[in-house]
């Protein structure tokens, strides 16, 4: 059969078998169980992939940039997310499909933007987890906390509202007074969200109370 070139929409059956044949490059490629299961929890969006390569380049992109994120999410390896567009385009030259080299290359650069992209925002977010307040908190007594105010907060708004969070969680939990101590915008951002729930801010430890020995006076 004749090459054909994708300026027309590939029919159900067609994408059906090229699907089926881009998963078998990529289970072959797959290096560790969680690559296995990222190829089947993306099935949708690499049939829409598929689908999009007879379509208008941008609709291709952002096809391919939605994979990409998806893949992260799934924990697939940074291996498979660099070479499963190559399994796509082979998979669309077996069914005498072919591509304009130049959006093969933007779609691969697409699906590998969106994955890094998702990639770094878990990362953020588990940086963002450990100050949580159970991990920047630690009760001191009955009525006192000590709060590590070291949140690294990307603009005053994001800032505001953890600081507004770990007031609450410490009114809730009893707290009548804390000690705070970080940077100082951060410090100061959670002094005022705990002043604001009438949470008593001290710089630092009340000094310890010795007893007096009977020999001094």
């Amino acid at each position: 059969m004749a090459a054909r070139a994708l300026d027309a929409a590939l029919d159900p059956s067609a994408i059906e078998r090229a699907l089926a044949a881009w998963r078998e490059h990529d289970v072959a490629r797959a290096i560790h169980a969680a690559d296995r299961e990222a190829i089947r929890a993306t099935e949708a969006a690499r049939a829409l992939v598929l689908e999009l390569f007879s379509r208008p380049a941008r609709d291709l992109y952002n096809a391919c940039a939605l994979l990409g994120r998806l893949l992260a999410d799934a924990g697939a390896s940074p291996s498979l997310a660099a070479s499963t567009i190559d399994g796509a385009v082979r998979a669309l030259a077996d069914a005498k499909f072919t591509q304009d080299e130049s959006r093969v290359a933007v779609a691969r650069a697409s699906l590998a933007e969106g994955y890094v992209s998702a990639v770094r925002e878990a990362e953020r977010d588990d940086a963002r987890r450990a100050w949580d307040y159970a991990s920047c908190v630690v009760p001191l007594d009955d009525e006192t906390v000590a709060i590590a105010a070291g949140y690294p907060a990307s603009d005053g708004e994001e800032l505001a509202d953890w600081a507004a969070k770990i007031a609450l969680t410490a009114s809730k939990s009893g707290a009548k007074a804390a000690v705070v101590a970080g940077p100082e915008p951060v410090k100061r951002e959670v002094a005022e969200a705990l002043k604001l729930l009438g949470i008593d801010v001290r710089d630092s430890l009340a000094p310890k109370r010795w007893l007096r020995l009977p020999w001094r006076k």
